[in-house]
């Protein structure tokens, strides 16, 4: 065996950034290219690269539900909100925010989708959040149009990422070096596109591969002015940039003992003018794009920097040894509304009941349409100023061989890390004068000062078992947790230790050659945070799948029915669910829920006119159904799950969902439609039926791709999102009603080289 089984990724870090420095990286980034490009000759190297979820024919043995988006899927859309790629995997959920995927909030079998905190989000088998264990909500998140492939997986295969079990996991897998695989005469390409509201996106990557050496430069710049509208006029939109360099050195494939050193540096910055607050139900029939005057000060500002370091040995036996080192730094500041002066009622209050006499008169404020006049009518607005950094090694030993009549793909594998957050938020005053946010004078006063610390030692140990019809997947993940939690402004100080073991197993059975029958039991993990009191503990679930998987050249299939069962859901206050300031980073036991449903995904691929008139229609279909029943009362202090009985369904959780995709590749014209249903779903914990108030709308949603190959190399599409700009409430969080991204059409070309 000879190659690395991921791509890798990773690097120690050198200094510790603020939002906006950092832009040493670039031309670190260019004179390292440029240093190594020297060296390039024509010889072309094919260096063996699997994902996490492996090879097509592995996949369908997989016992468990597994999902590989790869390049070509990927560009058919060309879509930049990782949302709308997750449309078509069953068993996965998102919720809206800001209409272009800045934050996601991906949910899986249940799991909160609240900032993809309840998940395992990794780029090319490396954790991406921010701080994992300490702080995993997903405030950063890779730009697609650098990403080559999305896998997805569910069930038992995620004990082998971890640290969180009970839904699934996300990798993204960067681009490889070109040159590589089978990519002979392909070196780079260049990718630009326009569309409405000033958006534009140019993408841009290049490199070599040679017998012993590679590299690669990409760069991604995307922008736009935003679709909200402001009464004052100003921005709504966002600048994006992403920045990446891949180095590689091995040595000769006939080499007795083969290495491979892999470098890949990173810089990425936004800085976008989004929100928190959303609109009244009246306010967005009227107006869906309106946002409000109090929010016209809002922003984030964020830059992130990774960097990785990759050794993979192979003795030319029945072992490897894949070890990496990495490190990420993420610092951001977001300032953004935070409510209303004391004796203010809050902003889910006002939301939840904009006609009422007190009501009025504040919400009027946050039009605009009225001036402050008391103090409880002066606007806060926060400063939230965090800095992450998530550090670690990770070495995985590989074991491929064959006894007791079986077939074994044993993995070891073992991670050191570690992870931190430093919270810096201070809240400032301003009155609403003339329909516009005046400073009140007053200096900013601190609100929170804490500093939350882990390290996690994570072992894990899996076998991949082939014997006749029967493929078993078994092994278990031990962590082993130390928080830490530091509130400078109490002077209060925590710590906690969590250690869990977590087992599973999966098991297919290859009925026809075509046809597989699988089924898994794992046990499903999130540890508590830092910052909770030991009253609260770590989210726990043991978790179950079933179903049939059919793979044949023409037709696919899957069905998977799965049930979780939590001995304990956990949750956490954030700004992003909605929170008073006050509850911030509070947590909760919310006991005993059951999570049941039903994945399904047909596909067909027709081929007809032959050689004079070739044509080919690939489809795709899939639907997820999804209940819910928490099997207990408590109370929290988020607004979705405040007071909550037994019996009460979860919020956020849609009981239907479908996607369907056709495509159409006609000589040098590729047609492409894709079709989204979401059904309505609550926004509070409830029974029955909800009032319109608590709960979303149902919609649909479609989108075209149009593609003409215009030479062997050259490329022009146009692209339109929500094609009949479909205008519905999709989501209530964290302030307010918030829609879909309107109607949006991008014209592009795209050169390979």
């Amino acid at each position: 065996m000879r190659g690395p089984e991921r791509d890798p990724c990773g690097a120690p870090s050198m200094q510790t950034p603020r939002v906006q420095r950092g832009r040493w990286l670039l031309p670190l980034l260019s004179s390292l290219l440029a240093a190594t490009a020297a060296s390039a000759d024509d010889d072309i190297i094919e260096l063996e690269r699997l994902t996490i979820t492996g090879n097509a024919e592995e996949r369908e043995s997989t016992p468990g539900s597994v999902t590989h988006v790869d390049e070509e899927e990927l560009e058919v859309f060309s879509y930049n909100d990782i949302h709308q790629v997750l449309d078509t995997v069953p068993g996965v959920y998102i919720r809206q925010e800001d209409g272009w995927g800045l934050r996601p909030n991906i949910g899986m079998r249940g799991a909160d989708s609240d900032r993809s905190k309840k998940i395992a989000l990794a780029e090319d088998g490396i954790l991406l959040a921010p701080a994992p264990y300490s702080a995993p909500a997903a405030y950063y998140f890779p730009m697609l149009a650098r990403i080559q492939a999305v896998e997805v997986f569910k069930g038992p295969a995620a004990i082998q990422n971890g640290p969180n079990t009970v839904g699934g996991v996300v990798n993204l897998v960067s681009r490889v070096i070109p040159g590589s695989e089978d990519e002979e005469d392909h070196i780079g390409a260049v990718d630009l596109g326009l569309g409405s509201f000033g958006t534009a996106k140019a993408h841009a990557y290049g490199g070599f591969s040679n017998d012993t050496v590679g590299a690669m430069l990409e760069g991604v710049y995307y922008r736009s002015d935003g679709f909200h509208e402001l009464k004052n006029g100003g921005d709504t939109g966002f600048d994006k940039r992403d920045v990446v360099a891949k180095l590689r050195w091995n040595s000769p494939l006939e080499a007795e003992n083969y290495h491979q050193i892999d470098l890949k540096i990173g810089y990425s910055d936004e800085d976008s003018d989004q929100s928190y607050l959303g609109l009244t139900d009246a306010d967005f029939r009227d107006e869906p794009e309106r946002r409000y005057t109090a929010a016209e000060r809002d922003r984030m500002v964020w830059d992130h920097q990774h960097f990785s370091l990759n050794h993979y040995f192979d003795p030319g036996g029945d072992f490897t040894i894949d070890t990496t080192l990495y490190e990420r730094r993420f610092a951001r500041v977001w300032d953004k509304l935070n409510g209303f002066a004391d004796g203010a009622p809050s902003l889910q209050d006002i939301f939840a009941n904009p006609d009422s006499s007190i009501n009025s008169i504040f919400l009027d404020v946050l039009r605009g349409d009225r001036d402050s006049s008391t103090n409880s009518e002066t606007l806060l607005a926060g400063e939230n100023d965090r800095d992450f950094v998530s550090r670690g090694i990770q070495t995985t030993l590989a074991y491929e061989g064959f006894f007791l009549d079986s077939s074994h793909q044993v993995d070891v594998g073992l991670r050191v890390h570690q992870d931190e957050i430093t919270r810096r938020h201070t809240e400032h005053g301003y009155l609403m004068q003339n329909g516009g946010l005046v400073d009140n004078g007053d200096p900013w006063r601190p609100t929170t000062r804490n500093e939350a610390r882990s390290i996690a030692t994570a072992l894990y140990v899996h076998d991949r078992i082939e014997s006749g019809k029967w493929t078993v997947s078994g092994g278990f993940r031990a962590e082993f947790i130390d928080n830490e939690f530091d509130d400078f402004l109490s002077g209060e100080s925590k710590s906690r230790d969590q250690d869990v073991l977590i087992p599973g197993i999966g098991i297919n059975y290859r009925l026809l050659p075509k046809l597989n029958l699988l089924f898994g039991v794992h046990k499903g993990f999130v540890p508590a945070s830092p910052e909770s009191d030991d009253a609260v503990d770590p989210e726990e679930s043991i978790n179950y799948e079933a179903g049939l998987r059919y793979s044949g050249a023409r037709y696919k299939g899957e069905f998977i029915g799965f049930f979780n069962d939590y001995s304990n859901l956990s949750g956490t206050c954030t700004f992003s669910s909605g929170c008073a300031t006050t509850d911030l980073d509070s947590s909760f036991n919310a006991g005993s829920v059951h999570i049941y449903g039903l994945e399904s995904s047909v596909g067909a691929l027709f081929s007809f006119g032959g050689e004079a008139s070739p044509t080919t229609v690939n489809t795709d279909l899939a639907y997820t159904y999804t209940g819910s029943e928490i099997r207990n009362d408590f109370t929290s202090p988020r607004p979705d799950l405040q007071d909550v009985v037994k019996g009460d369904e979860l919020p956020y959780l849609p009981e239907h969902q479908m996607a369907a995709r056709v495509t159409l590749q006609r000589f040098n014209l590729q047609t492409s439609l894709a079709w989204k249903y979401m059904a309505s779903m609550r926004t509070i914990a409830g029974q029955g039926s909800p009032p319109a108030s608590d709960s979303t709308d149902a919609y649909s949603m479609v989108d075209l791709s149009l593609r003409y190959q215009w030479r062997e190399n050259q490329q022009v599409y146009f692209l339109a999102d929500n094609l009949f700009d479909t205008q519905k409430i999709s989501a209530r969080r964290p302030y307010g009603a918030r829609g879909v991204k309107p109607q949006t059409f991008t014209l592009g070309f795209k050169l390979d080289f």
